[in-house]
């Protein structure tokens, strides 16, 4: 029974490395979102309940009028043309997201839209640029 739990144990901790990126936990996204709001005076815009919760415990202002949001869904990204969108999956990039913070093989992870950032108007921390993948 031992061998089969250390065998499963191994096979679940390679599969890790090569599985897709999945969402980050909000207490990890706020920190990073409270690096990328120093741009905005370190206020974010956010519908979510989970994710108000972590920017709040993170010392970050929750502003509903902020040039940073985040959200959640495709939809949601459409309705914030000029401002700039922060989602927790890779794949909304494509709608108009600016950034994605995701956890890929068990470590945070930011993927970067430079034409949704350039529309934004937020002048992004060299930080950022710097360990984002475009």
């Amino acid at each position: 029974m031992k061998l089969k739990i250390a065998v499963f144990a191994l096979v679940v901790g390679s599969l890790s490395s090569w599985l897709p990126a999945g969402e980050l936990p909000a207490e990890t996204a706020a920190k990073l979102i409270k690096i990328i709001a120093t741009a905005t005076g370190g206020k974010v815009s956010c519908r979510d309940a989970g994710m108000k919760a972590a920017l709040e415990a993170a010392g970050i202002t929750v502003d509903g009028d902020s040039k940073l949001v985040w959200a959640t869904n495709p939809v949601e990204i459409k309705m914030l043309r000029g401002r700039l969108v922060v989602v927790g999956r890779k794949e909304f990039l494509s709608a108009g997201a600016g950034i994605a913070l995701v956890e890929d093989g068990g470590k945070p992870k930011i993927y970067l839209n430079q034409a949704a950032i350039t529309a934004s108007g937020v002048t992004m921390p060299d930080a950022i640029y710097k360990v984002g993948e475009k």
